[in-house]
């Protein structure tokens, strides 16, 4: 490790997945349509002799970067070197280093390859695929350099107070221990109330959409008509197919992302490892902590269940397929009842006493949730209806109902509450519920928002804000009564930060 290492020869292979995988659609489009193709026809060979000399350049690209790239260890510094025609050398101080993650794809499973992503608070670095001996002798080299590195820290402060010679200053390694193993049962129950579908229509619809001209639309459309004598039968028949479709390779989808979901304690650190064809192993550094957020959408309520993400601090980019909606959140628990969910994560922050929010928001701000969109919207149907017809107006009233629904669960579950260190913020939406545990010490700033219309009713909007990888993270609630935003400032106030009115 102390010498230049190369990477492991199936990143070649990689680099040339990652080029179809790029070029995957212009590449099935091509397949389907060569059957057209004219052999004797000069022209015809301009558009594939593009296609190719585009693929050979990013193949030969990744080829030439595999080959150049080199890491190794020298004295307190992990050092990457890589490029093609300019060189970069980046170089990350051990002591800085806060998670190795892994990654391990289909491929790499059966030639024992794994790609390695070292995260610092303020960078990192993605190595391409190495041998996964190679991956397991770079972590415990880190590890055991930061150990001697934090053995040196702390035998200087020894020193220099000597009368708190009693104190232990080594930390002493503790066992790791799974704290959280999802079964199969409740796997494949979260796959089918995980929002399927849209995963499946994210998925698939560009393909299909690539692939429409050659799928014999006119064949299948003479079956439906045979079976159902009504265009009015056959759209509905249609709609629930692609539904139902949609559903089934979505929920099987989630079972092959998140199979073998588990989480393992190692001291102040989470290894989150899952997936079927696509092993990941992820950690999370909980001493890097900023807040904890509960989401848990209204299906989920109804039976119980619920999902909890940390909210941390890093300045590298979320790494492709981790279990994260945005940089800095990441799951850990994805699917669990909720009474299990808060005596697993209690001890991993003992620090937070998770209470319970109080719900319910003002009456006097429920209308004002959905009076001016609704406004606006029954203008565009009135231009509708007077430039087409009467089921412009019809339709405009769809959205006004998602936002007077909106209003009713916003006013119903919405609310706030805090204790002398720590705030909690459940906010509503239409979907899901989402519950903000943040501790005083985490809040960097607060923003009070009121306009003369919300003064007139002694309203007032708030927001407190905390770091989120590396951005920030907005939690606050519209609407609330003027006195209890004043507590919430007051409460704030009393702590070394700013506000801001």
């Amino acid at each position: 490790m102390y010498s230049p290492q190369k990477l492991h020869p199936i990143s070649y292979i990689d680099g040339l997945i990652s080029v179809i995988k790029s070029n995957f659609i212009v590449i099935i489009i091509f397949l389907f349509n060569i059957k057209d193709f004219k052999y004797d026809d000069f022209s015809s060979y301009i558009i594939p002799g593009i296609m190719t000399l585009i693929f050979s350049i990013g193949f030969i690209h990744n080829i030439i970067k595999v080959y150049n790239t080199r890491y190794w260890i020298e004295e307190d510094h992990f050092i990457l070197t890589t490029g093609v025609f300019n060189k970069e050398r980046k170089e990350l101080n051990i002591s800085r280093i806060q998670s190795a993650d892994t990654s391990q794809g289909l491929i790499n499973q059966i030639v024992g390859g794994v790609e390695l992503i070292i995260k610092t608070p303020s960078d990192g670095i993605e190595l391409g695929t190495i041998s996964k001996k190679q991956s397991e002798v770079i972590e415990q080299e880190l590890r055991s350099i930061q150990e001697r590195m934090n053995n040196q820290v702390n035998q200087e402060a020894k020193e220099l107070n000597d009368e708190n010679h009693t104190q232990t200053y080594q930390q002493h390694a503790k066992p790791q221990y799974a704290i959280f193993k999802m079964p199969f049962k409740q796997l494949l129950f979260m796959s089918m109330t995980s929002g399927a579908i849209a995963l499946a229509f994210v998925t698939l619809s560009p393909i299909i959409g690539s692939l429409s001209s050659v799928i014999p639309w006119d064949k299948f459309g003479e079956e439906i008509s045979s079976v159902f004598k009504t265009i009015y039968f056959i759209v509905i028949f249609i709609v629930i197919l692609v539904l139902l479709l949609s559903y089934i390779i979505g929920t099987i989808m989630y079972l092959i992302k998140f199979y073998g979901y588990q989480v393992i304690q190692d001291n102040h650190q989470l290894k989150i490892q899952y997936g079927l064809f696509t092993k990941k192993n992820i950690t999370v550094p909980t001493d890097r902590l900023q807040g904890v957020l509960e989401h848990q959408s209204f299906i989920r309520k109804l039976f119980g269940y619920t999902s909890i993400h940390f909210y941390i601090t890093s300045d590298i980019d979320t790494t492709e397929g981790e279990p994260t909606d945005n940089d800095g959140r990441i799951m850990i628990l994805p699917f669990i009842p909720r009474k299990e969910a808060y005596k697993v994560i209690r001890p991993l922050v003992p620090e937070m006493t998770f209470n319970h929010a109080k719900i319910g928001m003002p009456l006097k701000g429920f209308h004002r949730h959905f009076l001016i969109p609704s406004i606006c919207i029954i203008g565009i149907g009135i231009i509708g209806w007077y430039m087409w017809s009467l089921w412009s107006l019809i339709i405009a009233l769809l959205p006004i109902l998602l936002f007077f629904v909106y209003a009713i669960l916003y006013t119903r579950f919405s609310g706030f509450a805090f204790s002398e260190s720590e705030l909690v913020v459940q906010k509503a939406s239409i979907l899901n519920i989402k519950r903000f545990y943040v501790k005083k010490e985490k809040v960097l700033g607060m923003t009070i928002s009121q306009h003369p219309f919300l003064e007139r009713s002694q309203l007032a909007n708030f927001q407190f804000v905390i770091a989120k990888g590396s951005s920030q993270q907005n939690i606050g609630l519209k609407f609330s009564e003027v006195d209890n935003v004043l507590k919430l400032k007051n409460w704030y106030m009393k702590g070394d930060t700013h506000e801001v009115l």
